[in-house]
């Protein structure tokens, strides 16, 4: 953070008497403000007008939370559809100015088809600013593989696969995905749960009988999501692309990540706030939640996919974000109609629901759990909610940090408030929340997005449609690889020396 000096200025909005943070320390900062950018950092008491004051005394100021996995308006494959990108208040009022959705490519349909589509559905809609990523699903093409090329220079430059479920597809495409994105300077993205495993396991507990949904937490256990790990950073080390491996819940996944990280490779990993709060334990809830007119056990609601796994594996969740074995939290905000959840995707083994409220409440449950805890400092959590995103998803210096010529994206947080999350509180557009009944420290008071006051006070009070599409670039030194070129897929087809 750098802190301006000199004459008298007027500015449009100053941001006073709060304690910065930022990714390397807490100062006491004043932030000014003109138009969509700040412009100047003062000390305390420094001589500054303003149109308007802002007064942040007793709070932290933190750059607006970069989510860089979420899913609006996501087709589960012609059965539902997730909440819309209308309902992206909620994520303003949970600290976040920015969030990465996804494109989801289905053969026959085109790779730019499907991203222009998705474009046009957010565009105008969105409350926050917002990137894609791009997913290959299924047996797609050379042709779709050929188009990633032109999506990286369009600013798409995250391209993922899934390893499970009906988007799946093989190794070999995996591989070839990785090898175009590598070409190309991008990075790989991936979904890591070992599909051959979790069905083979499920299975055989419908076989013995263990279908009560909760098991979906064994059959797809630790063991599942560390095989597919190591086979995507292993096809990834091949390919030479650096890799991003989305919400990580197993410990010894991540220790697989870290094996990697290790060797200098630009391997990188989140969890989800998710999996820092719940296990298999919250699974076996058997409060009644009502449901449409019926009475449901509680328990399925805390399901995602991969699984919340189990006590250990949470610890190594916290454990690896205090450390840097995974360098971001996101939510995987997935919210699926409570109606659709019980009724469609169902409560077993076999048919387990799954998909996450979670947007509004990612930087105050890290703040609570982790700062609050003493288990990191703020500017740990500052780095894993916001800057560390936006750095690794290619939008930093203009977002994850509060800096001279970056975009006025600006939170102010108060450290001190006490607060019990009651879903008939929050700004989700279903009635439940995971978190519900929890005794959080730490809220959200007021969100700057690009100088525009959206949240004043708790009251959202700014526009909710006038989000901007941004076009994101890779920083070269955080992708940058100490692959030993032996080893990559270029030169595996060279003629031995005699």
């Amino acid at each position: 953070m750098s802190e301006a000096n000199g004459s008298r200025h007027t500015h449009d909005l100053l941001i006073r008497g709060g304690t910065v943070v930022s990714h390397e320390d807490e100062r006491a900062l004043d932030v000014a403000i003109d138009e969509e950018q700040i412009t100047a950092l003062y000390g305390p008491g420094a001589d500054v007008d303003a149109a308007e004051t802002i007064d942040a005394s007793g709070k932290l100021v933190i750059p607006g939370g970069v989510d860089p996995h979420v899913h609006y308006a996501m087709d589960f494959q012609g059965l539902l559809e997730t909440e819309g990108p209308e309902n992206t208040a909620a994520a303003v009022h949970g600290g976040d100015t920015t969030v990465i959705d996804f494109a989801i490519m289905e053969p026959p349909r085109g790779l730019q088809e499907t991203i222009t589509a998705k474009q046009e559905r957010l565009n105008g809609n969105m409350a926050v600013d917002w990137g894609l990523h791009a997913i290959l699903t299924g047996e797609f093409s050379f042709e779709n593989i050929e188009e990633i090329g032109d999506v990286i220079r369009g600013g798409i430059p995250t391209i993922k696969t899934m390893m499970t479920y009906g988007w799946m597809c093989d190794d070999g495409r995996r591989f070839g995905v990785m090898s175009e994105v590598a070409k190309h300077g991008g990075m790989s993205v991936v979904h890591a749960e070992d599909d051959a495993i979790a069905n083979w396991l499920t299975a055989k507990y419908v076989r013995e009988g263990k279908t009560h949904g909760a098991h979906i937490c064994e059959v797809r256990g630790p063991l599942v999501e560390e095989a597919a790990t190591r086979r995507a950073l292993f096809l990834a080390e091949r390919a030479g692309s650096p890799l991003y491996i989305l919400h990580m819940a197993a410990g010894s996944a991540i220790e697989a990540l870290g094996e990697y990280r290790s060797r200098g490779l630009p391997m990188y990993g989140e969890t989800l706030a998710a999996y820092l709060s719940f296990t298999q334990d919250d699974l076996w809830e058997e409060t009644p939640i009502e449901v449409n007119g019926r009475q449901y056990a509680r328990g399925p609601i805390y399901n995602n996919y991969p699984t919340p796994k189990f006590g250990p594996d949470r610890d190594a969740c916290w454990a690896a974000i205090a450390d840097d074995r995974l360098q971001a939290v996101a939510t995987d905000h997935c919210l699926v109609k409570l109606k659709d959840r019980y009724e469609i995707m169902g409560t077993t083994v076999d048919a387990m629901q799954a998909g996450q409220a979670s947007v509004e409440l990612r930087v105050p449950v890290v703040y609570s759990h982790g700062v609050a805890t003493g288990r990191f400092s703020a500017s740990r959590w500052v780095e894993l909610i916001s800057y560390n995103p936006a750095r690794l998803m290619g939008l930093w210096p203009a977002k994850g940090e509060l800096a001279p010529g970056a975009d006025a994206d600006v939170v102010v947080f108060d450290p001190q408030r006490k607060w019990t999350v009651q879903w008939q509180d929050l700004h989700m557009s279903e009635p439940y929340s995971c978190w519900d009944g929890w005794e959080l420290t730490g809220k959200v008071r007021d969100t700057i997005r690009r100088g525009q006051v959206l949240v004043r006070d708790g009251n959202y009070v700014g526009s909710r449609t006038d989000g901007r599409f941004l076009k994101r670039r890779l920083l070269s030194e955080l992708m940058a690889s100490s692959l030993n070129p032996s080893l990559t897929h270029a030169s595996q087809d060279a003629v031995p020396a005699a």
